[in-house]
């Protein structure tokens, strides 16, 4: 049973700000370009705490990017650039963005809390790994601040009453809206509060049958049930219901219209003893795989996605040429077992050379870009690159409620959600 609860939001204050200029993407997605640009858009944008430039005469705990963090939030909250709700409310987010094959969609998306517990006993249902890095970096973050910058990405399946309240909720004038820079093309977000008790009951009673799947940002639910063990340790008689016993959440349907897995495709680093034509590649496959000619890799992108509901096929490039792998996709095995990304790391780059510990190792370079197939393997990046369809939700639900991981970098839900819609101090 999901418990699913409202918060005291932070939020800017559209008095003082405009939010298209304040938003930022998650960290985990910025380059260091990318946050020079955000520096320069608004001395307030949201960057300048999630994820703060680092200088060569910082001093760890004293003048560092997290103390930095910290005094921009509290001067921000004193000069009326942020502001906190009160009382606790929900908060219904539309997100409007251009998918990658042209055409315009909105995700809606419930900005909420959930319980901060190890993963077997949470109400969300993991489906990835975690590294260590990340974590540690927002944990400092969080301790300094004491607030979740960004929101846990997940979606739900059986709330089926759930949609039309929302709907009611997302109408007339929002309180907060702005368009940001996309990773395509202009996106535009629209955010509601719920503070009245009736919606907020109804929210909070039609999600409390659902399943809860994480979609993105693993890492920052452990950083958040951290982060609480640190507290409850610290303050062993603070009520149970502390804030800081929650993580802050984006909540979509999982069958929303807009729910979008872009797929990432693997670039294998030339290395010794790793297949380095098509030729060489077929030599080393099981006969059960078939080759076909390609004329290139975005050609050979497209006729894979075409068989994936009878084959698993990959698009695959080498300096001799392009070419869809395939082999009839047989009944049975796990849900993990069952994904074209898990069959290409076992029969297809384990037998070319790549076992998993080359991958752990950083064998593999990644990439969203169909062209970029056959740009790394010219430009030598990569002596052989494989392309993959992506994931559906359905997939992502299945291994998660199976209790199974997914190969690194199987999904990447699209639009990210962005940094500083709401923050939620704990």
């Amino acid at each position: 049973m999901a418990v699913v609860e409202p918060f005291e939001g932070t939020r800017y204050n559209p008095e003082h700000v405009k939010l298209g200029g304040v938003l930022a993407p998650p960290y985990d997605v910025i380059s260091d370009a990318q946050r020079d640009v955000l520096y320069g858009r608004d001395l307030r944008n949201i960057v300048r705490i999630d994820y703060g430039v680092s200088y060569p005469q910082d001093i760890d705990g004293v003048d560092d990017q997290y103390t930095r963090a910290a005094s921009f939030l509290t001067s921000w909250r004193d000069l009326g650039v942020l502001v906190r709700d009160r009382p606790a409310s929900f908060y219904v987010v539309d997100h409007q963005f251009q998918h990658p094959d042209g055409t315009q969609r909105r995700r809606r998306g419930l900005l909420a809390t959930v319980g901060t517990t190890p993963w077997e006993a949470s109400d969300l249902r993991p489906h990835e790994r975690t590294m260590r890095g990340p974590k540690a970096d927002r944990l400092a973050l969080m301790r300094a601040t004491r607030a979740q910058t960004s929101p846990v990405f997940a979606v739900w399946t059986d709330a089926p009453d759930i949609t039309a309240t929302l709907d009611g909720l997302a109408t007339g004038d929002a309180l907060l809206g702005g368009r940001i820079d996309g990773e395509i093309a202009s996106e535009k977000l629209l955010l509601w509060r719920v503070d009245d008790a009736e919606h907020i009951a109804a929210i909070a009673n039609a999600l409390r049958g659902a399943k809860l799947y994480v979609a993105d940002g693993h890492h920052r639910y452990e950083t958040a049930t951290a982060y609480a063990a640190e507290r409850r340790a610290e303050e062993p008689d603070a009520s149970r219901d502390a804030p800081f016993e929650r993580a802050l959440v984006y909540l979509a349907a999982a069958d929303d219209p807009g729910i979008t897995i872009l797929p990432t495709h693997r670039l294998v680093r030339p290395g010794p003893g790793i297949a380095f034509s098509l030729d060489d590649l077929w030599t080393r496959l099981d006969d059960v795989y078939e080759m076909l000619p390609a004329s290139d890799g975005r050609a050979a992108l497209a006729a894979a996605a075409s068989m994936r509901d009878t084959h698993h096929a990959f698009a695959v490039v080498a300096h001799d040429g392009a070419a869809v792998l395939r082999r009839p996709r047989l009944v049975g095995g796990s849900p993990r077992d069952r994904l074209d990304v898990a069959v290409l790391e076992t029969e297809v780059l384990g037998p070319a050379g790549v076992s998993r510990e080359m991958i752990s190792g950083g064998a593999l370079a990644y990439t969203r870009d169909p062209g970029g197939l056959d740009a790394a393997v010219r430009s030598g990046e990569a002596i052989l690159a494989f392309g993959v369809s992506p994931v559906s939700a359905d997939d992502v639900i299945a291994v998660a409620g199976a209790g199974e991981t997914m190969p690194q970098k199987s999904t990447y839900f699209y639009p990210k959600v962005p940094t500083g819609l709401v923050l939620f101090e704990v």
